[in-house]
């Protein structure tokens, strides 16, 4: 009888620069486990850090190319490196801006990316065709959702299968706010964006009346106009909850027709635009979600799966 053993994979783990002397775990890398030709002296938990080589004390902890912070002891290979011995220190930075700058050859026209997308009258490109219902208030919320739930489930978008369906944009904030305030400016540029998204073909604006945020103050800061496709209510001023809703579906029912002029057309990928947020800082910060936000080398950069669990 023969007996046959298979060696158990080895965890999967991330240099993310050539310089660096900590490696992230991808997965659990186990006391004993070897990663990047290394044997880990102790547990090692996905996304944490554990050391390539010798640190001594003192001595920079660099991951992506960069001091992260200053080993407070010793650190051996195999190590965990963590807030247990992983400080931070003063030190001198020079951020040599644009060292590494380079003009990027672009690929011949008819070899580029594209996409299916909706080219507004501004001349940006969005990706869907959404009719939306915003609000200036919190206290607002449930009138806008039911705006565009009565649309939605009401069947009249069947007509409409270029437009790909209203959706209610809420927030928690906007009553008890000074208008000559940071929070009235950023609330007032958000919802503007939200409004001239090229994913919008139309904007429908609800408000209480009464609150901090009031929407004539927005209009006013961006010489807005009210007009086919950009619509606004307050719940006070039209006469209350059912009053608004009602309002709020005829509105829209007059701006289907003209949403559902836009067709697609084939757009270059370039013109995509996408939003970027870290959503707070911990392992994976800069490999996943963020990785636009993060400075890999050139080999992480382009084939990352290549680099798991082997040396860079």
């Amino acid at each position: 009888m023969t007996t046959t053993t298979t060696a158990k994979a080895e965890p999967r783990s991330l240099r993310l620069n050539a310089k660096d002397n900590v490696v992230v775990a991808v997965d659990v890398i186990e006391t004993g486990a070897r990663a990047h030709g290394v044997a880990a002296t102790a547990r090692i938990p996905r996304g944490h850090k554990m050391a390539s080589k010798p640190i001594a004390k003192g001595e920079p902890v660099v991951k992506f190319g960069q001091i992260i912070g200053f080993a407070t002891e010793a650190i051996a290979p195999g190590a965990h490196v963590h807030t247990h011995n992983c400080g931070y220190a003063e030190f001198e930075r020079d951020y040599a801006f644009a060292q590494d700058a380079r003009n990027e050859e672009m690929v011949p026209a008819e070899a580029r990316a594209t996409f299916q997308g909706f080219r507004r009258g501004n001349g940006k490109a969005g990706t869907r065709n959404y009719l939306g219902v915003i609000t200036s208030v919190n206290c607002s919320a449930t009138v806008a959702r039911f705006i565009a739930e009565e649309v939605n489930r009401s069947g009249m978008l069947k007509d409409y299968p270029d437009i790909d369906g209203v959706i209610p944009l809420v927030h928690s904030t906007g009553c008890g706010i000074d208008y000559n305030g940071e929070t009235f400016e950023v609330l007032k540029r958000t919802t503007w964006g939200y409004a001239t998204n090229p994913n919008m073909a139309g904007v429908l604006v609800v408000g209480l009346g009464c609150e901090g945020f009031q929407i004539s103050r927005m209009k006013e800061a961006y010489g807005i106009s009210e007009s086919d496709t950009f619509r606004t209510f307050t719940i006070q001023e039209t006469g209350g909850t059912k009053k608004t809703i009602a309002a709020g579906v005829d509105a829209l029912k007059t701006m289907l027709p003209i949403a559902a002029k836009a067709k697609r057309e084939t757009i270059p990928a370039s013109e995509l635009m996408l939003a970027l947020q870290c959503g707070g800082s911990d392992g994976y910060s800069g490999i996943t979600a963020n990785v636009a936000l993060g400075v890999p080398d050139e080999n992480v950069r382009r084939h990352p799966e290549r680099n798991v669990g082997r040396d860079s």
